[in-house]
């Protein structure tokens, strides 16, 4: 193994522990906490499954992280406009 691919999957490590701390922060009762974990464990879960596509050449990971990051932001508008007190 190279230096580059030990490095990814250091990162790849590195992200996943990064997962376990979002959801610990998105798990407090207040609100935006929880939007900024569950955004951090998007984020997060994005770049490990763009990770997996280049190491592994599986290209549907690519497309899943994609629809991930462009779904993530729609999700917190919508949530922040219920939780203010709007209809969806």
């Amino acid at each position: 193994m190279d230096f580059l691919t030990l490095s990814e999957l250091f990162l790849m490590v590195c992200l996943i522990i990064y997962m376990l701390a979002s959801v610990k922060i998105a798990a407090r009762r207040t609100t935006g906490s929880a939007l900024a974990g569950v955004a951090g464990f998007t984020i997060s879960s994005a770049v490990v499954l763009t990770m997996v596509s280049s190491l592994t050449g599986i290209d549907f990971c690519r497309d899943i992280a994609f629809a991930i990051l462009i779904l993530s932001p729609v999700g917190t508008i919508a949530a922040a406009y219920v939780l203010g007190g709007g209809d969806l």
